[in-house]
């Protein structure tokens, strides 16, 4: 991590904390059907559920980060609204994830990032006992530190140029992360709220993609 990476990261994770307590609150309601719902109803996250919410959350952290590492007064105001906007979500479902961890007593982090997708690996293998188990895949569409720094140091066009292309490709793995989560979840409320993450990054995706056109940019590689 540079030293610019260094310096931001505390002030913006600290905001970004102060925001969370907020939606952490209003977080386990739609889970839950009534306050005693853990210990009467024996409700439980799975290991695909628990390690999701931990991934997932660690991804949506990053697209916070990136659109504070925009310089939103020197970019087109639709673009900067565009970042608003995405923030506000992205807090929004952390804050729900982050809670359901909470109320179950589950680390905020995994020590194996992306464990869960292995499940669906061997889903699709038909559980095959000759078959090794395969390595973890890395978190798809994370930008590098590299990535981030550039971005703050941009102003104007070339700001709002890689920031859409930072966030599309974001997008790309969050929703890609989303699918293969779907067929693993128990819960149909985690269900429901994770097929919501896929509709509204869609839509995000889109409006980035004709963003983009406009400026004449084309899109970043991925995975």
């Amino acid at each position: 991590m540079t030293i610019l990476g260094r310096r931001w990261v505390p002030a913006v994770a600290g905001v970004l904390t102060a925001i969370l307590l907020l939606a952490m609150g209003a977080a386990l309601r739609p889970l839950i059907p009534g306050s005693d719902a853990v210990g009467d109803h024996g409700i439980t996250l799975s290991a695909a559920e628990i390690g999701f919410a931990q991934d997932m959350s660690t991804h949506h952290e990053q697209a916070v980060f990136m659109t504070q590492y925009l310089d939103k007064g020197s970019v087109d105001p639709v673009v900067a609204l565009l970042a608003e906007q995405i923030s506000a979500n992205q807090i929004q479902e952390i804050g729900i994830m982050r809670g359901w961890l909470m109320l179950f007593d589950k680390p905020q982090t995994g020590q194996h990032p992306m464990a869960w997708m292995q499940q669906t690996t061997a889903h699709a293998m038909g559980h095959m006992a000759s078959a090794a188990p395969a390595p973890p895949p890395a978190m798809p569409g994370m930008a590098t530190w590299d990535d981030l720094n550039r971005l703050h140091q941009l102003k104007g066009r070339d700001a709002e140029i890689l920031f859409l292309q930072l966030m599309m490709r974001h997008h790309q793995g969050g929703i890609d992360m989303a699918h293969e989560a779907i067929p693993l979840l128990h819960s149909p409320v985690i269900k429901r709220i994770t097929q919501g993450m896929i509709n509204d990054q869609t839509q995000e995706f889109g409006y980035m993609g004709m963003l983009l056109q406009q400026r004449g940019a084309p899109m970043l590689p991925y995975p």
